[in-house]
């Protein structure tokens, strides 16, 4: 995708630090109905990231705002997909109106972690991306299920890795109903990152060490340190050549 290893944020959700968190990513995902979010905040948002030179994604999850989409959702495909296209091109719309392409399409929450490793789910989603936004990026980690299929069918696949997150393995993350799902100590955070800009590599919560490829490194705005994780990873990362 390129040499810079690019800083994105899941942004547009109600945090109220999005402005702060701008001058440090390169690209943002941001809410469009289905988890969080409305026609406003994804203008205002999509205004931002205009004024930052930051590129706009969509970040479309399952239809479910009382769980924040965080929760598996059992509709059929074809409701999923409607609620998809919906979200999607709302952030389109929104993008277009200030005169820029929509960048990328990040999946939310349960939506995401599901395409890791459900590879029917991820057959669908991408057939589904490819017929409708072939020209946007889709974010996904390397060895995934969602980044199988997209490589396999010639989608535009950005690999994805964490700042923040604790992984289960090499491409999956580890449940957020697990007590150290999220790394909440800055030290750890550090560590984290500076193994991957260092040795292209994660650690699971098993201690194992595994080879990843990315393009870009992910920074939830929802985290409690949020604003204090983004400078440290933008100080990281700097000047690092990717792959």
């Amino acid at each position: 995708m390129q040499n810079k290893l690019d800083i994105n944020c899941d942004l547009g959700e109600g945090m109220g630090s999005d402005e702060a968190m701008m001058p440090f990513l390169d690209s943002c995902n941001i809410a469009c109905g289905g988890h969080a979010g409305d026609d406003r905040s994804i203008a205002a948002t999509v205004d931002q990231a205009v004024r930052h030179g930051v590129k706009v994604g969509a970040h479309p999850s399952y239809p479910d705002r009382k769980n924040f989409g965080r929760k598996p959702l059992e509709i059929p495909f074809t409701k999923l997909q409607d609620s998809l296209m919906d979200q999607i091109l709302r952030v389109k719309e929104s993008a277009k109106n200030h005169q820029i392409p929509l960048h990328h399409i990040k999946l939310h929450g349960a939506l995401y972690l599901e395409s890791l490793t459900n590879a029917s789910l991820a057959d669908n989603l991408i057939d589904f991306l490819q017929k409708e936004f072939p020209e946007q990026w889709i974010y996904a980690p390397f060895g995934s299920a969602i980044a199988q299929a997209g490589m396999a069918k010639n989608a535009r696949i950005t690999y994805e890795v964490f700042a923040d997150r604790m992984y289960l393995s090499a491409s999956q993350l580890l449940s957020r109903t697990h007590p150290r799902a999220i790394i909440t100590d800055l030290t750890k955070i550090i560590e984290q990152v500076s193994l991957f800009v260092k040795e292209r590599r994660v650690k699971t919560i098993n201690g194992d060490y595994h080879s990843v490829k990315a393009d870009t490194i992910c920074i939830h705005g929802d985290h409690p340190l949020a604003v204090k994780i983004a400078p440290l990873v933008a100080r990281l990362t700097a000047g690092t050549q990717f792959p």
